[in-house]
């Protein structure tokens, strides 16, 4: 049986199934994806800073109950003020944008952090012992995992793609550095942002979807 073939169709029935063309869903999911992103900042930002949720929340005046909350990524309620004074006391600064752009292309890069930050846990790696291991520089890690406007050069791809053994071409592709691909390449990284978020509640069958979608960003199949 073709894989890819049964990749697509894996794919497509999880997108069907919890977004389809519903309009509000899909509004939803994005606003999921902001407080995923969010929380997630919020966790490894303390832990790079090597402090506990209580530390945390004693330089930034609130409890730890707060802070295991804000570290939720399903929680709803973070305020620009809260952010503010998490990011002075992590020594980091606070910056807000609004833009209209690209949607299918904001898609593609919120699954090259993803791919990234993933296949680096996968292989149980922190960001210093990645970077000593791959040759990438730290700041070019903490970019393409943390920044949605990041472009990495070519000769980082090519680190990436020979580290991973993961197409070079898919992970340009997912990191904006080719403009034009493939439905199925469009298809999957979309179906696996609907779920990206949600990993750990993931069914069995679900989480072999999204598995699947790895196995398929590691094949040489053509983007175009």
């Amino acid at each position: 049986m073709d894989r890819n073939k049964q990749t697509t169709n894996a794919v497509e029935i999880l997108h069907r199934r919890y977004v389809g063309d519903d309009a509000e869903r899909k509004a939803s999911l994005q606003v999921e994806r902001v407080n995923a992103e969010v929380a997630r900042m919020i966790y490894e930002l303390r832990d790079e800073a090597g402090m506990t949720q209580k530390e945390l929340a004693k330089l930034i005046g609130t409890t730890q109950s707060v802070v295991c909350r804000l570290e939720n990524a399903d929680y709803n309620g973070h305020s620009l003020s809260m952010l503010n004074r998490i990011a002075k006391a992590l020594n980091r600064h606070l910056s807000v944008e609004m833009r209209d752009g690209d949607k299918d292309a904001e898609t593609m890069r919120f699954v090259f952090r993803e791919v990234v930050r993933g296949l680096r846990r996968e292989k149980g790696l922190g960001i210093d012992q990645f970077a000593r291991k791959s040759g990438i520089d730290r700041a070019d890690i903490i970019a393409m995992e943390r920044n949605p406007r990041c472009k990495p050069t070519p000769l980082v791809l090519h680190k990436l793609s020979q580290f991973y053994k993961v197409s070079q071409r898919k992970l340009a592709a997912l990191a904006g550095a080719i403009k034009t691909v493939s439905p199925n390449m469009q298809v999957g990284a979309s179906r696996f942002a609907a779920q990206s978020e949600s990993f750990s509640k993931l069914t069995d069958e679900e989480q072999r979807t999204l598995d699947e979608f790895v196995r398929f960003l590691r094949s040489e199949d053509d983007v175009k």
